[in-house]
């Protein structure tokens, strides 16, 4: 070799190897450094899975991030995680058996950090987080103001979702959980009013919509709804969902139905594409069970009471008709609709409107799914209940059977 392509060689090797540099440079400085969680629980039975996602955006919608999971070993966690975004917004969540948890618990944290959360109980909304995260501190003030106003009130919510009609204080309970949550509503929209518009507030609204969209107590909801003023103008539920919801439900353009009223008809379709209305059940003798839910929500199907509704349909068909009204957006429908391995699909009615079902669901004062109501063959409302109640006492109660 030539001392000229000797000179070329290194100097070749000398402009791969800066390359080589400036690459893992780059790689280094756009990379996220992992989160680490660590956690203590009491009274959560051994061998939990503790399961972490990651908020999408604006959406109520968290993605899984595959290695954010750790079982409980002596009642503590730890798991190292790395976000797939630059994002400060997570959720955690138990796995009890088959199923996640139908509660969860937002949380800040910044990567690089390390954040601690404690806790009693397998209600993850009784659970406490800390870190040095802004936005979670802020968290922090509006829990323990919370947790001042209303003394035991994650354990009376608890308790709530494990209480069943054989249990003696089943009514008494319901009582409590019904009074808390309206006090639940007086306390955090007084506190609210003097606190800026952040992650933590549209959370907040969004809680205290859901719950005057229960109670339909209207002074509240009109106390709540000044609230808003805070928040930024939303033209779709894409760019918030949590404050698109909340006007939703607080500035309604018109009234929730209530029992003793109507059935409200609505134009639907079929998974052949065929229209549909539903008074088409109205006077054929038979009472309808109407389910509000969303197959590509994976939390309202691992909730949804399928013992119940096989049960229903097998043994009651002659006396009842059962309509799921599909809450999911016209992408996923149609993909259903080609696909019915896809998502599930059941052999009773299932349609979609095609229009994300926000009138209908706004119209029938439907929370997130599943949610239920229950007619009678003349049409009329009988009674309505949401995804922690007893469904099989419900059918009971509402269509003597």
């Amino acid at each position: 070799m030539t001392k000229k392509q000797t000179f070329i060689t290194f100097m070749l090797l000398l402009t791969a190897i800066s390359g080589w540099a400036q690459e893992s440079k780059n790689e280094k400085k756009d990379s996220i450094p992992p989160i680490i969680v660590e956690g203590t629980l009491e009274r959560v039975p051994e061998g939990t899975e503790i399961w972490i996602f990651e908020r999408l955006g604006k959406s109520l919608t968290s993605g899984e991030i595959k290695e954010a999971k750790d079982s409980l070993r002596n009642g503590k966690f730890r798991i190292v995680f790395t976000p797939k975004n630059k994002n400060d917004e997570y959720t955690v969540m138990g796995k009890y058996g088959a199923s996640l948890s139908r509660h969860s618990l937002f949380f800040y944290a910044s990567p690089g950090t390390t954040t601690t959360i404690t806790g009693v109980g397998v209600y993850e909304d009784n659970w406490y987080v800390k870190n040095d995260n802004p936005i979670q501190k802020e968290a922090n003030e509006y829990r323990a103001y919370l947790d001042e106003k209303i003394p035991g009130y994650w354990d009376l919510k608890r308790r709530n979702d494990w209480v069943t009609e054989e249990d003696e204080d089943y009514y008494s309970v319901k009582r409590k959980v019904k009074e808390a949550d309206s006090l639940y509503v007086e306390c955090m929209t007084e506190f609210m009013q003097n606190r800026e518009f952040s992650p933590v507030f549209e959370k907040y609204i969004f809680q205290i919509s859901r719950y005057i969209l229960f109670s339909r107590n209207k002074v509240q909801r009109e106390k709540a709804a000044k609230l808003l003023v805070k928040a930024p103008k939303v033209e779709n539920r894409w760019d918030n969902e949590f404050i698109y919801e909340a006007r939703r439900d607080l500035m309604p353009k018109f009234e929730p139905l209530r029992i003793g009223e109507k059935l409200h008809d609505f134009v639907l379709y079929d998974h052949q594409d065929k229209e549909h209305h539903l008074t088409e059940f109205n006077g054929n003798g038979k009472f309808l069970l109407l389910e509000f839910n969303s197959r590509t929500c994976k939390g309202c199907m691992e909730h949804r009471q399928y013992d119940a509704l096989n049960s229903l349909y097998k043994n009651h068909s002659d006396k009842v008709d059962m309509l799921m009204v599909n809450c999911d957006a016209l992408y996923y429908w149609d993909i259903e609709c080609k696909d019915p391995n896809k998502y599930g699909r059941d052999p009773w009615h299932e349609w979609n409107d095609k229009k994300n079902a926000e009138g209908i669901m706004q119209r029938y004062g439907s929370e997130s799914g599943p949610c239920y109501f229950f007619v009678s063959p003349d049409g009329t409302i009988l009674g309505r209940i949401s995804d922690q109640e007893d469904l099989k006492a419900a059918i009971a109660k509402y269509f003597k059977l």
